[in-house]
Parts: C-alpha cells; sequence; structure tokens
C-alpha cells in the first residue's frame, strides 16, 4: 500500500504542479468579483524592476533575480499594494525555481496580509499555498487553504478537487476522499475534458480502504479497459479474489497471461493453481509446462510436483508418472517418493510402487509413517509377495491411526499364506 500511495501522490503533482514561475500562473477558475475596484497601477520604476528580474529569471540566474527584487521590497514604505503584491509573487516564482519551498510560502503569505492585494493576485496565492502544505505534506492545512480558495472562487477546476481529494487520502479520510474525486470526474465531463488514469487510479484506492470491494472492481474495470497494464490487471484479479469470485479472477488472470503480462514465476502457477480449482486442469498442465518450456518456471521438484497434480485432475495418470520420477530425483526429499509411489498404486503399478514407497520410507521424516506402511503391505499383496507384505501391516500396527486395520491386515495376510500352503503353492 505504501508504493501504491508513493505512485499516487507522483501521478497526482505531476497533474496540478506548476511548472512555469508561479507569479505568472493564470487560474482558469472564474473568480467572485471584489467588493471593492483596487487600482492596479505599476511605477515606472517597479515595472523596471521587475522586466530586470523577469530577464535574470528567464536565463537561469536565480541570484541576480532575487537581488532585483529584495532591493524593490526594500522600499516597501513607497509601494502600494498591487506593486507589494506583484513584488512577493514574483519573489515566489524565484524562490520557487530556487527548490526554497518555505521561502516561497512565505512570500504567499506576505500576500495575503496585504489590505489591498487584488482579488486574482489573493486567490492565486491562496491556491499555491495550499500546493505547497501538500508538497510539505501538511496535509490538513492544505485542505483548509483549498476550502478557503474554493469559497472564493464560482468554478472550480478538475485538477484542485483532486488535490483536495488526495490530501484527504494522505490523512487517511478516506470518507472525505471520496466525494472530491467524483466531484472532480463531474466537472471533467461537463468541460469536456478527459478523465485522467491517476483520478480513477486514487478512487480505486479509495473504495478499497473503505471495504467498498464492489465499486473499487468497477474502478479497475474501467481502468482495465482504458489504460489497460499489468498492474490494473493484478489488482483487478487481486480483488476479485478477495470478493471469493474465483471464476471472475482466473479470467482477468488468463486475459492478462493472453496479453504477456504476466512474467513472474508466481503469478503464473497461481493462475494455474486457479486453473485447477476452478476443475480446469488442462489449461493448468499447459501453462506449467509452457512455463518450463520458456523459462518462465523453474523446473524444480515443487513446481513438477504442482504439474503432477493437474495431470491427476486432467486423468493423465501416464503421463504423470516421468513428471513425478524427476521431481524425486531432483529432490531427493522422501515426501516425493511418496508422490510417486502413490501415482504408481493408481496404476496398479505394485512393483515399481514397493519400490517407490520403500525409498520413501528409508529416507524418513514422513509425517503418516503408518499409512506408507499400509500402502507399501498393500503393494506386496497384489505382487503375491506375502511375507514382505506381513511385515509392512505389522510395523503399521505400531502408528494408533492405523493400529485396528493393520491388524485385520495381519490376520489377512496370515489366513492367505494358509491357504497358499495348503495348496501347496507356498
Amino acid at each position: 500500500m505504501r508504493l501504491l500511495q508513493a505512485t499516487l501522490l507522483s501521478l497526482i503533482l505531476a497533474t496540478i504542479l506548476i511548472s512555469a514561475p508561479a507569479w505568472g500562473a493564470d487560474d482558469d477558475d472564474k473568480r467572485r468579483k471584489p467588493p471593492t475596484k483596487v487600482t492596479e497601477k505599476l511605477s515606472p520604476e517597479v515595472y523596471q524592476k521587475i522586466e530586470e528580474a523577469q530577464t535574470a529569471l528567464e536565463e537561469k540566474r536565480f541570484n541576480d533575480a532575487e537581488a532585483v527584487m529584495n532591493e524593490l521590497k526594500a522600499k516597501g514604505d513607497k509601494l502600494n499594494d498591487y506593486e507589494k503584491a506583484q513584488t512577493y509573487n514574483f519573489l515566489a516564482a524565484i524562490h520557487y525555481e530556487q527548490g526554497r519551498t518555505q521561502a516561497t510560502i512565505e512570500d504567499y503569505i506576505q500576500i495575503l496580509k496585504l489590505e489591498n492585494a487584488p482579488e486574482q493576485i489573493r486567490n492565486n496565492a491562496l491556491f499555491r499555498l495550499a500546493q505547497l502544505y501538500f508538497v510539505e505534506e501538511d496535509y490538513a492545512k492544505s485542505v483548509r487553504i483549498l476550502d478557503e480558495w474554493m469559497s472564493r472562487v464560482d468554478s472550480v477546476r478538475p485538477e484542485a478537487h483532486m488535490l483536495k481529494a488526495q490530501a484527504y487520502y494522505q490523512l487517511e479520510q478516506y470518507d472525505q476522499a471520496e466525494g472530491p474525486v467524483i466531484t472532480a470526474m463531474t466537472e471533467a465531463r461537463r468541460r469536456e475534458q478527459p478523465l485522467q488514469e491517476n483520478w480513477l487510479a486514487l478512487l480505486r484506492a479509495i473504495y478499497y480502504e473503505q471495504g467498498k470491494y464492489k465499486s473499487a472492481v468497477k474502478v479497475l474495470s474501467e481502468l482495465v479497459e482504458r489504460w489497460p497494464n499489468s498492474n490494473y490487471y493484478k489488482q483487478l484479479a487481486g480483488m476479485l479474489g478477495l470478493m471469493g469470485q474465483q471464476e471472475g479472477q482466473l479470467y482477468v488472470m488468463h486475459a492478462a497471461y493472453s496479453a504477456g503480462m504476466l512474467e513472474s514465476e508466481s503469478e503464473i502457477l497461481n493462475m494455474a493453481r486457479l486453473y485447477m480449482a476452478e476443475d480446469a486442469p488442462y489449461p493448468a498442465t499447459e501453462v506449467i509446462q509452457q512455463g518450463f518450456a520458456n523459462g518462465s518456471i523453474e523446473e524444480n521438484a515443487e513446481n513438477l510436483q504442482l504439474l503432477a497434480q493437474a495431470m491427476a485432475l486432467a486423468k493423465d495418470h501416464e503421463g504423470q508418472i516421468p513428471v513425478l520420477e524427476k521431481a524425486a530425483r531432483l529432490s531427493g526429499e522422501a515426501r516425493q517418493y511418496l508422490y510417486l509411489g502413490q501415482a504408481q498404486v493408481a496404476l496398479y503399478r505394485w512393483a515399481d510402487a514397493a519400490e517407490s514407497l520403500n525409498k520413501a520410507l528409508s529416507i524418513g521424516g514422513l509425517e503418516r509413517t503408518g499409512s506408507v506402511y499400509m500402502q507399501l503391505g498393500t503393494a506386496y499383496f497384489n505382487l503375491e509377495r506375502y511375507g514382505p507384505a506381513l511385515q509392512a501391516f505389522k510395523e503399521a500396527r505400531a502408528y494408533e491411526d492405523y493400529a485396528s486395520q493393520a491388524r485385520q491386515w495381519v490376520a489377512f495376510v496370515n489366513q492367505e499364506i494358509k491357504r497358499q500352503r495348503a495348496i501347496g503353492q507356498y
């Protein structure tokens, strides 16, 4: 979630923060007319100084530009409020370009302190302050200033609503964050502006944090449709899985896989498991085998075991035997020989099964050893090797869960031995 927040933050800032000098920015929002008209006039001397600073700023001579404006600021008692406002506005542009955020903030605050600052410049300062406090992670102050700015203008562009939504999101006030995003999208449609990807990404995150998973799925579906990328596909699949909609989750994962958007081994294997869970083992086997072939899935014992399970579900019992044999050789683990032995038992390959089960027992460390002895006894019995079968069932008697069943087998094998002896075949 931290990564998601960082991504959303960068997308928001890329949309709303200005790159041009702040002093010259002109918001497109309709402002309410001020109650009194201020005479907006620059004296020739002030105009000349600002023009000189403008040249220095354009040439990236920030220190020279600041020196000129500081010289002008020093004559504050001779300047009217309009000239002071323009001076601080231009200083804000210089400080912003220098990366001096706190100084930029102070410049805008000075504008707001002026009694007769032009309404347009005052409103511009408010909005820039809201942006800067957001950058400084003072989200509560950013929201308060945005509210004041919005109360002063008649029409607010979508990006400003999104700034407010992001601030609420960072404050973890998700209920408050939802409304500004909806408002931003409504305003964008009214202005015939296209919706932005980061707006929908933020709305999805807000719905997720609120536990509104159905709404989050709707937003993600739109993101996938408008801006198809692997992250949105994976998020949508994950959300559907969270809601218990495995069939839908599988559909989305398959679409991502077909588009080449699933690259990691874990993602491909998870999709294979989804196929198996949805009783579609054939695609699962194809996905794993293709992964082995192109190297996206490591051909280790665990992955071979998963392939064998998919083959078993697909009724390809013969095909799973060489897969299980390879898994056992690669791992040397008792449980892999046990899996192999069980598959051989299912195919009535009693001799092979007995060999594999004995190998598993000799390695040791099995969780249900009694069960393995029972299976081994059954294999030997079907091979008509009654002595080893009897010994295996006797071993199984030592395990409480299998003692009763093992005693019955011991008695049955002893009877069979007597019968065979009676007819001279043992």
